[in-house]
């Protein structure tokens, strides 16, 4: 007769996908680990909005820390698992001012990580800057590697051309996708199309890429302008989070995509277009080398140094494009969100045990 092993219990914040966080990859994060972890056989999982008063977790995961926001209580019940996907704002505290209110709460986010069993976090690069900026002794800190979502592969030709019509993308284009917010670098991969020829246009994908009263979309603006490049620079904000098909295909048309980042705490775009089979350029900072190994074109995150590696790529042979995304798609099959999901439970079971 078999045994029965006991099920480990488990309470997963949730509230990521019930707010603005939702669309953005603290979002997609949470709900690829609810799902992947209810899954598993011996996991019971009840999401944090579930009505489930019997339920008692052995230990209770939030798979979002802000930094500036109360989001870990300070007293817990259970022991209790965080996830920290990186310190962006302290890296860059006059980009990012917290102000007096985020300042307090930055104290009180710190004095509430005092009691976790453990922090997770996307990449060896944040785990050194949290232990650094947190102040989180570096033992606690246990680095889980993301995943692209499965979903993204490259698609049939029909639909490429059926995504190409709907959104009248140009027929030579560099690709980036993500958000606008500093350490994204954006004004330099704009300036970068002044050294590419004049047939490469830039698309940018994004729901922020849009008129808005804020200083990031003023850098962009301003950057496209003194670049003299408003013919060639594309916005693309209506593609949302779940449009796997039309994203697919808007990274399987690109000649290269582009990651300009000053820093990324992992970098899941890169994933995303080797999935697609298409050629990475990316900025050598951050977690970036850790997430592209040695399938992406690394640059200094200037707008010169970006172009010449696009350029090598543009110049690539059939035979040597062919053999490159090959080689770039094996890489990102060795991510899989369940390895990420197996990985996670190891960090429950050791604190556990």
């Amino acid at each position: 007769m078999a045994i029965q092993t006991k099920k480990m219990k488990v309470l997963l914040d949730t509230s990521p996908l019930a707010d603005a966080n939702a669309l953005r990859g603290v979002g997609m994060y949470t709900r690829s680990l609810a799902e992947y972890l209810e899954k598993e056989e011996n996991i019971k999982v009840k999401r944090s909005g579930d009505k489930d008063k019997d339920f008692q977790p052995d230990l209770i995961h939030y798979p979002f820390f802000d930094l500036f926001i109360s989001t870990l209580p300070l007293v817990k019940s259970k022991p209790t698992v965080v996830t920290i996907h990186d310190v962006i704002p302290l890296l860059y505290p006059k980009q990012y001012e917290p102000g007096l209110k985020g300042t307090i709460k930055l104290k009180k986010q710190k004095l509430a990580l005092n009691t976790v069993k453990a922090v997770i976090t996307d990449s060896k690069t944040s785990k050194r800057d949290i232990h650094q900026h947190l102040g989180v002794p570096i033992d606690k800190i246990h680095v889980v590697y993301l995943a692209a979502n499965p979903k993204l592969k490259k698609p049939e030709k029909k639909i490429v051309n059926k995504v190409i019509k709907k959104y009248q993308l140009p027929e030579k284009y560099i690709l980036y996708v993500g958000d606008i917010n500093y350490n994204k670098n954006l004004p330099q991969l704009i300036k970068s199309l002044r050294f590419l020829p004049e047939k490469i246009k830039l698309v940018l994908v994004g729901k922020n890429f849009k008129e808005q009263n804020i200083p990031e979309w003023r850098w962009v603006k301003a950057q496209v302008t003194m670049s003299e490049v408003e013919k060639r620079v594309i916005y693309l904000n209506e593609i949302l989070g779940d449009a796997d098909q039309e994203l697919s295909a808007i990274y399987a048309q690109a000649e290269v995509y582009v990651q300009p980042s000053l820093y990324e705490g992992f970098g899941l775009p890169v994933l995303e277009a080797m999935q697609c089979k298409t050629p990475v350029v990316s900025s050598n900072q951050g977690s970036l080398p850790e997430v592209g190994g040695a399938f992406a074109l690394y640059t200094q995150p200037e707008a010169e140094k970006m172009a010449q590696r696009v350029e090598e790529i543009l110049k690539w042979d059939t035979k040597k494009r062919k053999q490159a995304i090959k080689n770039a798609y094996n890489w990102s099959q060795i991510f899989s969100w369940k390895k990420t999901v197996q990985a996670t439970i190891k960090v429950y079971e050791q604190i556990l045990s």
